[in-house]
């Protein structure tokens, strides 16, 4: 209940603090785990002595919480109170604990734990980063392992502003890339090659044949530093490659380099027997060829032609991608388009039309579907005005103000920024206080927007009417509130935020329920299938209490997946379709070494703590999201289904079962 709470509850850190000179390891490992999710540096400092306990793993969380308190450390140290714990005392005392952490197989994991934790901490200089870099290289030279990788990869790609990795760790991940025999590894020393323009074609060559198909992928993207001519090569072969994230990424490289493609390639991929993989090829074709009427002649037609065969809720797809696509290669060809689409019967086609439409510059298109009975369509449609009709259609940006959309809220409060309309200040004052009166943290992000545009668009006059929010149950807005009125009357103003109660869940029970799954099944109408889904309650068991729980009440049932990123995530579960819509309560982030590998389930949010009960699911290796978002499942059974989810896919259940 205290990391529930923050450290804010009736106990305050003491249940925490007192756990870490226990006798018991569980409880010891717990705390300080727990301490470490609160990114508070002056707690990181508590943690050091930890560094030395005698059991492994209590040593291995330290080092993960550690780095975790320094998450929102500023880099400039010089600038730290002469009390705080420094980013330079942290990566100090990791790297005495990676340098004297024995080699055995005993403290492999505990080895792990400091390189990567060493290799994301926030340095500040070159000399820093350099001093990580020997450290982390040492035990990489001596032991190749899933952990050292990593912390070079997250080292580079935090540091690149302080220059690349220094070419003996470059020969070493070239080596590492090609001749590991663990397949993670290879996967991140590729990898982190392609963050640091390290792959040479010698490499590229040898991990191109590479039988893991992440491999293969990241071989080509960091294809950017090869001949043109060696690149050439490696797209061809990856576009027949049998793994549709190969082929995904090959689209992709065939665009590196200056000037357009020869499209050849791309365009036959349109065929993919993947859809997926034709999606992808569409609207990479809105990028231009040097044939410049393939492209749009192909796109013309898959714009015009409907799709008759496979599931339902997939044949709106190619249509919709070929006429954004469309609307970058050949204007005049999507604007003859666009009115068909804006009034089509499936909202999905009129949310595509907005996005060519504001592409087109189309605003009567726009206007008409910033009324649209979609308020995804809306929000889409205020978008698209902002960037084309700018405060000429404030009118429609103070209607949609009021609306129960939250997506719709703030795209409106977003395109009022700056907004001369004499009656903006007061319609923004009662929207705010509208959209208050819900008490639901799900609405933060259009509370905030209202609030920046109040800001700036009010006074002093106005401070009767916010000094209420100074005790708000948001701490966010309390903040947003007080500085504000602070601006505006030019004396310090203090936040008394009043936040909602936790919702006491089951976190006890839920701890030991090592065997509990989810089954998601898909909806026939989106092909049908279903796949199962590991929970790791005993690394993020507030989280899967919240899932059980929801799952238990049906919430995710029926819901689509409204995001698909492309050898990235798909995103989805939430009531309205969109991100911005979820639980009304948000959830506690719970980070956790673990690294978002492929087929694993990550919580979405928009910001620390801000988790709603959405799910993404990784699609490939998405070590960039580690430490930064929970992951509190893995697919193991039926990973296809899952890989195959197109925008818009629907799910019929999600079940809690039991392994036996």
């Amino acid at each position: 209940m205290a990391e529930d709470a923050r450290g804010t509850g009736r106990d305050g850190l003491e249940p925490l603090l007192s756990a870490l000179t226990g006798s018991d390891t569980l409880l010891r490992r717990l705390a300080v785990r727990g301490l470490g999710r609160l990114q508070r540096p002056e707690l990181g400092r508590r943690l050091l002595p930890l560094l030395a306990d005698p059991v492994p793993s209590v040593r291995a969380e330290a080092a993960n919480a550690i780095a975790q308190s320094m998450r929102r450390a500023p880099r400039d140290t010089t600038l730290a109170d002469a009390g705080q714990f420094m980013t330079s005392e942290a990566a100090s005392a990791l790297e005495r604990a990676l340098e004297r952490a024995p080699a055995g197989a005993t403290d492999a994991g505990v080895v792990d734990a400091l390189a990567q934790s060493l290799g994301r901490l926030p340095l500040s200089d070159t000399a820093a980063a350099r001093a990580a870099e020997a450290a982390i290289r040492a035990r990489f030279a001596a032991r190749q392992t899933t952990g050292t990788a990593h912390g070079l990869y997250t080292l580079a790609r935090a540091h690149r502003a302080t220059g690349n990795l220094e070419p003996a760790s470059v020969a070493l991940l070239r080596r590492a890339a090609v001749t590991s025999p663990d397949t993670a590894v290879r996967r991140l020393a590729l990898r982190t090659l392609a963050a640091t323009g390290g792959l040479d074609s010698a490499t590229a060559t040898r991990a191109s044949r590479d039988p893991d198909d992440e491999a293969r992928r990241m071989t080509l993207s960091g294809s950017s530093t090869l001949s043109p001519g060696l690149r050439a090569r490696l797209v061809r072969r990856a576009l027949a490659d049998s793994s549709t994230i190969v082929r995904v990424e090959a689209i992709a490289a065939a665009r590196l380099g200056g000037g357009p493609p020869d499209c050849a390639p791309i365009l036959a991929a349109t065929r993919d027997r993947e859809p997926y993989v034709a999606l992808v090829a569409i609207d990479s074709l809105g990028g231009g060829c040097t044939d410049r009427r393939a492209a749009p002649a192909l796109l013309e037609r898959l714009a015009d032609t409907p799709v008759t065969s496979g599931p339902p809720d997939h044949r709106w797809q190619a249509a919709a991608h070929a006429l954004v696509a469309l609307a970058r290669a050949d204007r005049a060809a999507a604007a003859a388009r666009l009115p068909r689409f804006a009034g089509a019967e499936r909202w999905e086609h009129r949310l595509y039309a907005a996005r060519a439409a504001a592409l087109l510059g189309a605003r009567r298109v726009l206007l008409r579907l910033s009324a649209d009975p979609d308020r995804n369509v809306q929000a889409e449609a205020i978008a698209g005005l902002a960037g084309t009709a700018g405060h000429e259609a404030d009118s429609v940006y103070l209607r949609a103000l009021g609306s129960s959309g939250h997506q719709v809220a703030l795209a409106a409060a977003l395109a009022l920024e700056g907004s001369p309309h004499p009656g903006a200040l007061a319609a923004l004052l009662a929207a705010f206080q509208g959209l208050s009166t819900h008490r639901s943290e799900n609405a933060r992000d259009p509370r905030v927007a209202m609030l920046q545009r109040i800001g700036e668009l009010g006074s002093v006059a106005s401070a009767t009417r916010l000094a209420p929010f100074l005790a708000d149950y948001d701490t966010t807005v309390a903040a947003l509130v007080a500085t504000t009125l602070a601006g505006w009357t030019g004396a310090p103003v203090e936040a008394r935020p009043v936040p909602l109660p936790i919702r006491l869940e089951p976190l006890a029970g839920v701890f030991l329920r090592r065997t509990v799954r989810l089954e998601v099944t898909m909806a026939p109408s989106s092909g049908g299938g279903s796949f199962t889904v590991r929970l790791f309650p005993d690394e993020t068991p507030a989280t899967v209490a919240r899932v059980l729980r929801l799952v238990r009440e049906g919430f995710y049932d029926g819901k689509v997946f409204q995001r698909v990123e492309p050898d990235f995530v798909v995103q989805g579960g939430g009531p309205d379709a969109n991100e911005y819509v979820g639980d009304s309560l948000f959830m506690r982030d719970e980070l956790t070494p673990r690294i978002h590998a492929r087929g694993t389930l990550g919580i979405s949010a928009r910001g620390r703590d801000t988790g709603d009960g959405q799910w993404f699911i990784n699609l490939v290796d998405n070590p960039l999201l580690d430490h930064e978002y929970t992951v509190f499942g893995r697919i193991e059974r039926g990973r296809a289904v899952a890989e195959r989810i197109l925008e818009g896919d629907r799910i019929a259940r999600v079940q809690v079962i039991e392994a036996r």
